[in-house]
């Protein structure tokens, strides 16, 4: 089954032929892709007016105690590209924010970066020092990891972070359970740290795939696109990198 994405590149395809010269079908063709698309884009609209602020978000069951239990975990070559993401990054005198509703996975790789703040509210900062004890090969106990708390409205205080002096920021699959309001929040946010050059990592998975788009339909997720948050990137001054 196509997913909506290419569903959508399609009909820009098709759309782009009824431009040339098909005349003995290009009228019927028309009116039907003018029909599909726009389907698409009220369904579109539709989902996100469902997942438009926090308080739908919170009554679908995306709350603190939803995240606490919700199970994570990747495949390899997402663990891979996760990782040498991290190592990739030249400059760790600068501060890193990992946002970590659900689980630690990872964090431990920042150990190079002399500040790192861990945005959670499941986890503690004993929970934190455990879980680098377990992960470091020399078994070290660094000192540079700082608890804070993840704001689930997404507006980040500078008195949970300083604004303007972060390198690198980490969310993984955070945003497909938050509603557009909250997503929307956290990308300004993220502006507000991060220093000029600075980046954010965002991993999720697009709604509009097949599979993600079923759970959109079920509501087991929001509906999260790269597209969405692209639109909302044009508007800020730092880089937004994807991997979806």
């Amino acid at each position: 089954m196509a997913s909506r994405n290419q569903i959508k590149e399609a009909v820009k395809i098709l759309k782009e032929a009824c431009n040339e010269n098909f005349e003995m079908f290009k009228s019927e063709l028309h009116q039907d892709l003018e029909s599909l698309e726009r389907y698409i884009k009220s369904s579109d609209e539709a989902y996100q007016i469902i997942n438009s602020d926090m308080g739908k978000s919170l009554a679908m069951g995306f709350t603190d105690k939803f995240f606490e239990t919700l199970k994570v975990g990747h495949n390899q070559n997402v663990e891979d590209f996760v990782k040498n993401w991290i190592l990739k990054q030249s400059d760790w005198r600068y501060p890193m924010v990992w946002l970590c509703p659900t689980t630690l996975l990872y964090t431990e790789q920042g150990v190079k970066s002399h500040l790192v703040y861990v945005l959670s509210n499941k986890f503690t900062s004993t929970d934190i020092d455990q879980h680098l004890r377990d992960n470091l090969k020399d078994k070290s106990n660094p000192k540079q990891f700082r608890h804070k708390p993840l704001e689930i409205h997404g507006n980040i205080p500078d008195m949970h972070v300083p604004f303007g002096q972060i390198g690198n920021i980490i969310s993984l699959d955070y945003f497909p359970y938050l509603s557009l309001e909250q997503m929307r929040n956290l990308i300004y946010s993220f502006n507000q740290m991060l220093k000029p050059g600075g980046s954010a990592f965002i991993h999720f998975s697009d709604a509009d795939q097949e599979r993600e788009w079923t759970s959109v339909v079920s509501k087991n997720r929001t509906y999260c696109t790269e597209t969405i948050i692209k639109r909302w990137q044009k508007s800020l001054i730092c880089l937004v990198n994807f991997i979806t």
